[in-house]
């Protein structure tokens, strides 16, 4: 900051000089020994005059009237020489005002346009400016660092802060220090009360550092919670990630659709979506790979078995040819009841055209199966966002209230875009 402000008075300066030296040349020293050079030559000629005039008096060319009357003059010629002389001096004085003028001019204008245009501002504050260039390089993991270390000092200046203890025990979480975790949850639980909210994160914490294993103290954790609040997303989404963990594929879908369907705000649904298609892609697959079970039961006509042929229509493969392999999802849902598929298919693009058949044994719950319903409608989906459900700019086809004892293929080619 100092050698800033040294710059700017040197460059000041310097400029000052060069008016100055322009008001202050060699010129104005000549223009003085000039004028001097001119009184001495006036008052030389002004006595030679005079003492021309007394030698025509004394010699009677002249009478004594004539003689005061030019001598007169010649006083009042070199009284008005000396009057223009001090005129010329005065002039010059008075022209070190404009270097005056020029300099306090230039200073304040410079300073002006600084402190307006210029970056004084930033320069004031070199933290700030520093901690936003900072910022731009800065690592995740050092952002994590710092907002741990803020939320660190905020609940020691703060310790009744609640919800600073809260996020602090969400960031011990996220870099895996469990115990920190769980004493900052406890802290808060002591603070406001026992809460779903808060006995969800806390057991989210006791798993993790349990290496994800659900003990009799983190299921006591869990019942509480659910006893309080069945819906609380923290609860709900732990058991959906121990159900899969395990192979569980179908309880993990059912505890994250819980989560999803309960419209609770700061959840990220499109990740818990993803979660979701994908429990339900590995539990078709376990389904499909298990010998003897409901997958191969083609010989039990009592059970529903729709044969779906489905492909794309022309104009759209002509549009997707040059696009990534999109994602397509094949599902049949009760015509009338609640949306959950009770049998799911997920396919690429590049897999069409395709004949599948939907029973049983791609339902998501043992509850909701084709078996349980007598019509559904069957719904084929090509994702352009590659998640589950029917959104704008998706391209469908859907065939509506089919039988589910049908024994014929249904056809199905997707054209229709979504608006």
């Amino acid at each position: 900051m100092t050698t800033f402000w040294l710059a700017i008075l040197s460059l000041i300066v310097i400029a000052l000089l060069i008016v100055w030296r322009i008001f202050s040349s060699s010129k104005d020293t000549l223009g003085a020994e000039n004028i001097n050079i001119r009184q001495e030559t006036n008052v030389t000629l002004y006595h030679e005059h005079l003492a021309q005039l007394e030698t025509d008096l004394a010699e009677g060319s002249i009478e004594q009237d004539s003689f005061v009357q030019l001598k007169a003059e010649l006083d009042k010629t070199l009284l008005q020489d000396a009057s223009s002389s001090e005129s010329v001096r005065d002039t010059k004085a008075t022209t070190w005002i404009w270097p005056l003028g020029i300099a306090i001019a230039l200073m304040s204008f410079s300073f002006f346009s600084y402190m307006k245009l210029g970056a004084y501002p930033l320069l004031n504050s070199p933290t700030t400016s520093a901690m936003n260039e900072e910022n731009k390089q800065i690592t995740p993991e050092q952002m994590m660092a710092f907002r741990l270390q803020q939320l660190e000092q905020v609940v020691i200046d703060e310790p009744e802060n609640a919800e600073a203890w809260f996020s602090l025990g969400q960031a011990y979480i996220s870099i895996g220090e469990f115990d920190n975790a769980i004493a900052a949850f406890d802290k808060v639980i002591a603070q406001v009360g026992i809460h779903a909210e808060l006995l969800g994160p806390k057991a989210q914490a006791m798993y993790y550092k349990n290496n994800q294993q659900i003990n009799a103290d983190i299921q006591q954790v869990i019942d509480q919670a659910l006893a309080l609040d069945a819906l609380d997303p923290a609860t709900n989404i732990l058991l959906g990630m121990n159900s899969f963990s395990n192979r569980d594929f179908a309880n993990a879908v059912k505890y994250w659709e819980v989560v999803l369907n309960s419209d609770r705000p700061g959840i990220s649904t499109d990740a818990l979506a993803e979660a979701v298609a994908e429990a339900k892609n590995q539990l078709r697959l376990s389904n499909e790979e298990s010998a003897g079970v409901e997958h191969n039961k083609s010989s039990d006509t009592s059970l529903p078995q729709l044969t779906v042929d489905v492909s794309l229509a022309q104009s759209l493969q002509e549009k997707l040819q040059n696009d990534e392999d999109k994602v397509v999802f094949i599902y049949a849902i009760a015509a009338n009841g609640p949306r959950m598929p009770l049998a799911a298919v997920k396919l690429k693009t590049s897999d069409l055209p395709i004949s599948i058949v939907l029973d049983d044994s791609q339902a998501m719950t043992p509850q909701m199966r084709l078996s349980s319903v007598n019509k559904v409608n069957i719904y084929a989906v090509v994702s352009m966002q590659g998640s589950v459900g029917i959104k704008s700019g998706d391209f469908k086809a859907e065939v509506l209230n089919v039988d589910t004892m049908k024994k014929s293929p249904i056809a199905m080619e997707i054209s229709i875009q979504v608006p």
